[in-house]
């Protein structure tokens, strides 16, 4: 959210050979086909780390500090989930979008993907915020895929943060592979980790400038109706349905509504995601709505659980 290079007077000669065999236009065409094949499809992020901050993307002021903002405790460590669908673009390209709405241009590269231009941008409703890619760079090896993304998140009061992420690696999704392997390692009890105001964790906030601890349990069962769901009961009795695909569950439908005894509460975006079966991260964004005050929109950026 990075490459040395090393030349050898050997490449000299290569090219030489090469510009006696140059490839006809459908020979050509079909190699860059082939490049783009390995990108395409579903890739789930693997679960964030936060000891290494691989999957974890770092905001901050422009020079690396806190000192633009008092809004947000920054720097500020935003984990990510989600996954990204790559499909053919125009005229050779790749298409990236994400589970959030949000489609990004890519050229195919002898080194991996880059994005087409470093003037995209989108706004994310998961987050509040417009975001402006100026980096994004995904090298695929089998079904391994890996990652560097910058990022310039337009905050709501005219700020500009940097997002960074040195390292993200995701995997792809297999249709039909270890399916029941996943819905296992979703399915049970999990309690959310003390909440932390400092770093956000298990925090959520609401546009109305309110921040209080998110710490309900999760109740989570296979939905035995419909392969490859599952379902979620909260404490306060909110019954939330997921479609998991790989190690990634998120809302479907992707806008439900619980009503509860002091008001409604609508989800827009929840997504969670196990690699191990023990501990969830996820990130969600709903609206509160309660008699006789205005509707606010409330956002979790870091939830973490475990059993």
């Amino acid at each position: 959210m990075r490459t040395t290079f090393v030349i050898c007077a050997v490449v000299g000669a290569l090219f030489a050979a090469l510009a006696t065999t140059s490839l006809a236009p459908t020979e050509a065409a079909a190699n860059a086909d082939a490049d783009m094949a390995k990108y395409l499809g579903y890739w789930n992020y693997d679960q964030p780390n936060e000891l290494t901050l691989n999957n974890v993307s770092v905001l901050a002021c422009p020079d690396g500090t806190g000192a633009c903002d008092r809004t947000l405790p920054l720097p500020l460590r935003v984990p990510q989930v989600g996954w990204e669908l790559f499909t053919p673009g125009p005229h050779g390209t790749v298409n990236g979008t994400s589970d959030q709405g949000c489609t990004w241009n890519f050229k195919v590269t002898r080194t991996g993907l880059e994005l087409s231009s470093t003037t995209q941008q989108c706004f994310n409703p998961a987050v509040g915020s417009v975001g402006n890619l100026t980096k994004w760079n995904v090298q695929v090896k089998g079904n391994r895929e890996t990652e560097q993304i910058t990022a310039i998140s337009h905050q709501p009061n005219g700020v500009d943060l940097i997002g960074t992420m040195k390292t993200g690696s995701r995997t792809k999704v297999v249709p039909g592979r270890d399916g029941g392997k996943f819905i296992h390692g979703f399915v049970g009890d999990y309690t959310r980790t003390p909440a932390d105001m400092h770093s956000l964790v298990n925090v959520a906030v609401t546009d109305q400038g309110m921040a209080y601890p998110a710490q309900d349990a999760l109740h989570i069962t296979a939905d035995r109706a419909a392969k490859g769901r599952i379902n979620a009961r909260t404490a306060d009795g909110c019954n939330w349905s997921f479609s998991v695909r790989g190690n990634t569950a998120e809302l479907d439908p992707a806008t439900q509504t619980c009503h509860t005894a002091t008001g409604d509460l609508t989800l827009v975006y929840w997504a969670m995601a196990t690699d191990d079966g023990r501990h969830v991260n996820d990130f969600l964004h709903g609206t509160i709505t309660r008699p006789g005050m205005p509707t606010s929109n409330v956002y979790l950026y870091s939830g973490m659980l475990a059993r």
